[in-house]
């Protein structure tokens, strides 16, 4: 190495838990975990890996414009040394070779087709957890439409330059549970790895904290962090992902609040509760009570997109033929097949009925013998559900909770815990969450219980 390299001062140099970060060859990369790691460097970055090719085009995406302030800050600092120069008007910085690295936002849906017909070899994404899980990927499971749409502008002329996708998090926000997912990451927040069925890339999570940033390790900002809440000092200090900053259902624990499908007794009362939908998913719950200790268990679900309200009917009264056995003389003539509640907008006329002009899902759906009851709407109708659930979360009078949910329940399951909390309404939901198993849980929960005929649950 000649004198005059070595005299040059270091611009930035990465840390072990960074220096993985950048080299690793995975397609897709996350470096998520606690505050103080090093995330947003970490992003900056793995944009400029390649630059010294001229066909080299990087894209790194915040949320908001707002949000993205920080990062062209912090890109001018890094950049321009290596000498890039930055075009306000286009918010790109173009280095000496021709490589171009952009910044963006990407918040409103629209706001993705101001990338059509784009091509990037590297896109970041910072705070990924900030994008909804709004999608479906090609597994099945959910995920951010953005994530996806963008996913297709990874692309190159170029068969030199390596394909990357890189993003950086804290746990929790409206996306965790897709984030989550996607990665295969574990409650604990440990380093994971999946691949792509359909592809067969390597998806790699990497897993961070302030302890390996000795930048800020030990220092009197780490220290501060230790008088943190505990709902918050497991995601933002430990960077677990069972518990976060703004989680609704804080009181969550999936070895008390789940358990293995056993066969109903006769005696229980069996309902539904249910979120209608076609382009979201449908979520339909069935739920029995326990009259000797109030608890309530939830014990088979659907959740299904893309479903015409005859084709939900068939769904629904096809799982309460599977769950229902009659006990023959024992039933009376009063007993009623299954009824439920759904949400008041499956009654909404949109035109699917004849002259009578009840031409709503939920009409339709009760044509066909579903048995529904809209949801009562109104002022505090909602906050009243989020009490609901957090009413059954508790323990009852034998130290187990009120809610129990059979271990089939997936979606649901996955979905209540990462349930955060409204910025317009602190006692509510954020809409933006992944709700629908969540909906369909208080509509079943603040339905007014009536006496059903004997059921119990089989064939689980």
């Amino acid at each position: 190495m000649s004198a005059a390299l070595k005299e040059r001062p270091v611009l930035w140099q990465p840390t072990e838990k960074q220096r993985k970060f950048l080299s690793c060859p995975a397609r897709e990369v996350l470096y998520a975990g606690s505050v103080g790691a090093g995330k947003t460097d970490c992003v900056i970055m793995s944009a400029v890996s390649q630059t010294q090719n001229r066909n080299h085009r990087a894209l790194i995406l915040r949320k908001t414009f707002p949000q993205l302030r920080d990062v062209v800050a912090r890109a001018h600092e890094l950049f321009l040394p290596l000498g890039a120069v930055f075009s306000k008007q286009e918010s790109v910085f173009t280095f000496r070779s021709g490589a171009r690295v952009e910044l963006g936002f990407l918040d409103a849906p629209e706001d993705m087709y101001r990338y059509m017909g784009r091509a990037f070899s590297c896109i970041c994404w910072e705070e990924l957890t900030s994008w909804p899980g709004d999608s479906i990927d090609n597994e099945g499971q959910p995920v951010s439409v953005a994530y996806i749409y963008m996913m297709s502008r990874l692309r190159s002329v170029d068969a030199t330059l390596r394909l990357e996708i890189r993003a950086s998090c804290t746990p929790g926000g409206i996306g965790a549970t897709w984030v989550k997912n996607r990665w295969n990451i574990p409650d604990s927040g440990e380093s994971s790895e999946v691949i792509d069925k359909a592809t067969g890339y390597r998806r790699v999570f990497i897993r961070a904290t302030i302890a390996d940033n000795p930048h800020l390790a030990n220092t009197a900002y780490a220290r501060s962090l230790e008088s943190l809440p505990p709902a918050q000092h497991k995601a933002l200090v430990e960077g677990r992902w069972d518990s976060y900053e703004g989680q609704v259902f804080s009181e969550w624990n999936y070895h008390r609040h789940t358990c293995d499908p056993f066969p109903i007794p006769a005696e229980w009362e069996i309902w539904r509760g249910a979120d209608d939908g076609f382009a979201a998913p449908a979520a339909v719950l069935y739920l029995a009570h326990n009259p000797t200790y109030d608890r309530i268990y939830v014990v088979e679900e659907l959740y299904e997109r893309g479903l015409t309200p005859e084709a939900m009917a068939d769904e629904v009264l096809a799982l309460d033929r599977s769950i229902q056995i009659n006990f023959g003389d024992e039933i009376g003539d009063n007993d009623q097949p299954l009824d439920g509640t759904i949400d008041s907008a499956a009654f909404s006329d949109i035109g699917l009925g004849d002259a009578s002009g009840r031409g709503s899902r939920g009409h339709i759906m009760n044509s066909l013998g579903c048995r529904w009851t809209p949801s009562v709407k109104g002022a505090g109708s909602r906050v009243q559900g989020v009490s609901a659930v957090h009413s059954r979360l508790a323990n009852r009078s034998d130290g187990h909770p009120g809610l129990v949910i059979f271990r089939n329940c997936r979606n649901l399951i996955r979905t209540l815990p990462a349930m955060t909390y409204s910025k317009s309404n602190p006692e509510d939901v954020d809409p933006a969450c992944e709700e629908h198993a969540v909906k369909a849980l208080m509509y079943g929960l603040t339905r007014k219980v009536t006496k059903f005929r004997r059921l119990r649950v089989v064939g689980l």
